[in-house]
């Protein structure tokens, strides 16, 4: 039976980061890393603008696997599957034997939600979520022309950008009526799709499709408006979703991920979760900065220095070369009551809460040099508690 101090299920960002910052404390705690997959490093962020540099997905693996556990001298075993936790024993039981815990931090991630599609379209569908993705999707892309992508949020409109950059022919379907409809309000976001369409981004808003018929290497799709299109890949990027059922069929409390206090404890005071799967005081926060700040605060936590996380206004700056994007808010907006002003393609809009203190801005253009200034008006997303 395999057994250490410190065990983390999930080799990505937030398993990893989480291993660096400990190692800058100590070297005497064991750590395992558990991870379903061949645990190898790389940035997920990278995904989203490989196709156009060229990038297979070995070119995207910094270090492998073997590699990060000599640097950080872990305990690393790949494609482990954990079947369940045993909190009361701590006892992890795996497709490989059982493992024994003191402290457990679960950093599971998120796994792509699956389209509602006729099947025509589904069977030329996909997400890539991962390094493994990437590269099936890239496999599947040789020969191609044509490829639509559902969704136009932060994913959606990377890869949109980076598909056209490669020199696809690029449409998108989205429910929304613009893109990063989350994170701008609808004039900031009708500029981000001129500079998309100038590069030969199609788009269709507002419409699901209903049909699909397959016609050769091509799938003709309808969408609920009568509209059709001609596509041979489809790139779905609709969303994620945490994966919290290892830690449901453990009895921890779960709402939209797996809920965690300031401390990133669980509701079993030695389990722990951080990154994609985690849900921290009501924020699930799927980006790079949160679970870097995350990552050094569990450290110390873990490491016998129990460590509020804290956290500032965080923007969040869109892999979009067509028109740069940053946005950042501590609460999500109305989106009537923006601040909205700029001329060309260089636009601010700012949004106020009843106090009148700034808590969401979105920037275009030549005015994301204005996000610092403006950061620095905004109070903290997680202030320490009191």
């Amino acid at each position: 039976m395999q057994q250490a101090d410190i065990v983390i299920i999930g080799a990505g960002h937030a398993g990893y980061q989480l291993v660096k910052e400990i190692r800058k404390i100590t070297a005497s705690r064991s750590i395992l890393l558990l991870c379903a997959d061949s645990g190898d490093y790389y940035s997920k962020p990278l995904l989203s603008n490989g196709f156009s540099k060229g990038k297979t997905a070995q070119a995207l693996v910094q270090k492998t696997a073997a590699e990060m556990a000599t640097e950080y001298q872990i305990q690393l075993q790949t494609h482990c599957v954990v079947e369940s936790i045993d909190t009361e024993q701590k006892l992890l039981q795996t497709r490989l034997g059982q493992v024994s815990y003191q402290q457990l931090v679960l950093a599971t991630g998120a796994s792509a939600l699956t389209p509602q599609l006729p099947t025509a379209a589904l069977a030329i569908s996909q997400p890539i979520n991962d390094l493994a993705d990437y590269q099936r999707f890239l496999q599947r892309c040789e020969g191609k022309k044509d490829i639509c992508i559902l969704g136009a949020g932060l994913v959606g409109i990377e890869y949109a950008n980076d598909l056209v950059n490669a020199g696809f022919q690029v449409s998108v379907i989205a429910l929304e009526q613009q893109p990063l409809a989350q994170l701008m309000p609808a004039p900031l976001g009708d500029k981000l799709a001129q500079a998309l369409m100038q590069l030969g981004v199609t788009f269709y808003w507002g419409n699901p499709i209903t049909d699909a018929q397959a016609s050769g290497e091509h799938c003709i799709l309808t969408l609920a408006d009568g509209r059709t299109l001609s596509t041979e890949l489809i790139l779905s990027a609709i969303g994620l979703k945490p994966n919290t059922e290892l830690a449901k069929k453990s009895a921890l409390v779960c709402g939209k991920g797996i809920r965690v206090d300031q401390y990133l404890r669980s509701s079993n005071a030695d389990i722990y979760a951080i990154g994609d799967c985690a849900e921290i005081c009501q924020h699930v926060l799927m980006y790079i900065t949160p679970i870097n700040l995350s990552a050094k605060a569990l450290a110390a936590t873990l490491c016998g220095q129990p460590t509020q996380l804290q956290l500032p206004a965080m923007p969040v700056l869109v892999k979009s070369p067509a028109l740069p994007i940053v946005s950042c808010q501590n609460r999500q907006p109305d989106h009537t009551e923006w601040h909205i002003s700029g001329e060309g393609m260089d636009w601010q809009a700012l949004w106020f809460d009843q106090q009148q203190k700034l808590q969401a801005f979105a920037l275009t253009g030549k005015m994301v040099g204005q996000r610092m200034r403006l950061i620095k008006q905004m109070t903290d997303l997680l202030p320490a508690a009191g």
